[in-house]
């Protein structure tokens, strides 16, 4: 069983690790549900050992629908990512009538290479359901991040159960969004899924003390070593 959390700064790495999570999803702004992160901060997380570090691919936020343009920026940043000691990429294209775009998928799938290729929640926002599972497979998607098709994993829990007891040995199915230490046995329980996605998001005041007018800043977000703690706590108790 492992526990993957989603950071967008070296502080929230940093908490991450020392808590015990398993893997890291590098990216930055999480207020805007993540997008690509600067070369800097891949840069100096992957000096780092004894976790695991994927990297998110994602040019811009709001839909998953991408000009040729953005298409072209994600491939220059897997081609710049490939040279750090990561594991893999995390990335998520649509067509404009909402579903997945399998072609460009595979395009991504087979420059990562040999990174790791992973679907992001571009699946749940997709028009597509099960009936995808086995051409994300056979385009090479080691890991799928998915709520189910629902706002949050606990609603999608039966989605969840099925793909992961008719794909188990395919692929990975990893859940997402809403999952914290207080569900993940639930979610275990119930669908049999191993792989907890989660940010375990908290804030903090700035340490500015000249602000001004930048109120905007002065709450500032941060993974939270004790929310993962726990997290960790209750996976190696259900490993």
């Amino acid at each position: 069983m492992k526990l993957e959390i989603c950071i967008d700064s070296y502080e929230s790495f940093i908490n991450a690790k020392e808590a015990g999570a398993n893997r890291v999803e590098i990216c930055s702004c999480l207020d805007l549900d993540g997008i690509s992160p600067s070369v800097g901060l891949v840069s100096k997380i992957s000096k780092e050992k004894n976790i695991e570090k994927v990297v998110m691919i994602r040019p811009r936020p709001y839909d998953f629908f991408y000009s040729d343009e953005e298409f072209e920026m994600m491939k220059e940043e897997i081609s710049i990512y490939k040279d750090f000691d990561i594991d893999g990429f995390v990335f998520g294209l649509l067509k404009k009538d909402g579903r997945i775009d399998l072609d460009r998928t595979k395009e991504l799938v087979e420059l990562s290479r040999p990174k790791e290729a992973i679907f992001h929640r571009a699946f749940d926002y997709s028009k597509d359901g099960e009936e995808v599972m086995d051409d994300l497979i056979n385009i090479g998607i080691k890991r799928i991040l998915t709520s189910g098709k629902s706002p949050t994993a606990i609603e999608g829990i039966e989605f969840l159960s099925r793909i992961n007891h008719k794909y188990k040995g395919r692929i990975e199915i990893m859940a997402g969004s809403g999952v914290n230490y207080s569900n993940i046995e639930e979610i275990y329980r119930k669908s049999g899924i191993e792989n907890f996605h989660m940010s375990a998001k908290n804030k903090r005041k700035t340490k500015m003390v000249y602000l001004k007018e930048a109120k905007l800043y002065q709450d500032i977000g941060f993974s939270d070593r004790s929310l993962i703690r726990k997290a960790k706590e209750t996976i190696e108790k259900l490993s």
